[in-house]
């Protein structure tokens, strides 16, 4: 073998060993899970009330999005309402928005009945996902979910679960998309 020939297979053996040990990129996500460093998918729905709310008017206006997916059966989404209602309060002014979509594909009416019964109920913005097409986006596998949106329109975090003490990185999150952006 010449010189050139063994030169160029050094350096695509090299080339093959740097990509094998490469992290992978946001893109390259095999769960289908949109998370961390993906863009958002968009969605616009029908609050409870029937407001329209749309994904793109927060993000373009420079909110954080907190993107909590939650049940009306579900123990733990209960449970993390509970920390949401105050974070919410805590946040009150800044620019962040608390958006619930509830996972129980019913509609408002059936919501709106079953949602006194709970122990904590959501302060923040419930939007009712009866065909699940939201969930779909964001390729739910149970709940809750909590989701945080950048400024950029990006994930910045997606937790799956909720267990007391969780409620302390999403805010640790929080507190950092919020300096990000300042």
């Amino acid at each position: 073998m010449n010189g050139a020939r063994i030169t160029g297979i050094l350096l695509a053996v090299f080339l093959m060993a740097l990509l094998s040990f490469s992290p992978p990129l946001a893109a390259e996500r095999t769960d289908g899970k949109p998370g961390p460093g993906d863009p958002a998918p968009p969605f616009a729905a029908a609050d409870m009330e029937g407001r329209n709310i749309s994904l793109d008017e927060h993000i373009t206006s420079g909110n954080i999005v907190l993107l909590n997916f939650w049940g009306l059966r579900c123990a733990n989404c209960i449970v993390e309402i509970g920390y949401l209602n105050p974070m919410l309060e805590k946040y009150r002014g800044e620019k962040v928005v608390f958006l619930g979509v509830n996972v129980d594909a019913a509609s408002p009416e059936v919501i709106k009945q079953m949602m006194p019964k709970m122990a904590n109920i959501p302060r923040y913005t419930v939007i009712p996902d009866p065909e699940l097409k939201i969930c779909d986006l964001y390729n739910l596998a149970g709940a809750p979910l909590s989701i945080v949106i950048g400024k950029d329109g990006r994930i910045a975090y997606r937790h799956e679960d909720f267990a007391p003490g969780d409620e302390k990185e999403l805010e640790d999150v929080l507190q950092k998309a919020l300096s990000a952006g300042r």
